[in-house]
């Protein structure tokens, strides 16, 4: 059976690529699409994970998440191959919109511009899943009436950016 699955994902990253080498033969660059696709076939081609692994992390942290175990669900998450928190929090956000957001660097430069962001936050954030779970606190507590958790977040991340950007001129 395992030797099948071999065989299987090995015909995939095989055509995959061919897929991708042929689309982009002869162009002076490549678009953003193009760009994620060969990225994704990257990190795919790194990940150890299987399935039924992906399937029982991520019901255990989704299971946490629901009862508002911020921390302990990151801590799941990052039990999959490659996973972070940055990633775990996209996946904690995309499952559950209403209550999670993703952290991110530019997010955390936004909130610094109000005097919202902990110095340890920008350093630890990638490592600490006690910083997410603050993070996420603040986030819900912080978030204007009647505005998305995710446009909140998305409006912190363009002024991160804006910031960045200034820092850099």
């Amino acid at each position: 059976m395992k030797k099948m699955k071999k065989e299987k994902r090995d015909k995939w990253f095989k055509e995959e690529f061919q897929k991708i080498s042929k689309e982009i033969q002869g162009r002076s660059s490549i678009s953003y699409k193009d760009f994620l696709r060969i990225r994704n076939f990257k990190i795919q081609n790194n990940s150890t994970e299987n399935k039924e692994n992906i399937r029982k992390i991520t019901s255990l942290a989704f299971n946490l998440a629901q009862k508002n175990k911020i921390k302990e669900s990151v801590e799941q998450l990052k039990k999959l191959d490659g996973v972070r928190i940055p990633i775990a929090s996209a996946i904690l956000a995309m499952r559950f919109p209403k209550r999670y957001v993703i952290i991110d660097r530019n997010v955390l430069l936004g909130l610094k511009k109000r005097d919202l962001c902990k110095n340890r936050w920008l350093k630890d954030y990638t490592s600490n899943s006690a910083v997410y779970g603050e993070y996420v606190k603040l986030m819900r507590k912080r978030k204007p009436k009647g505005m998305k958790l995710r446009d909140y977040e998305r409006s912190l991340f363009e002024e991160g950016r804006l910031k960045k950007r200034k820092q850099k001129k």
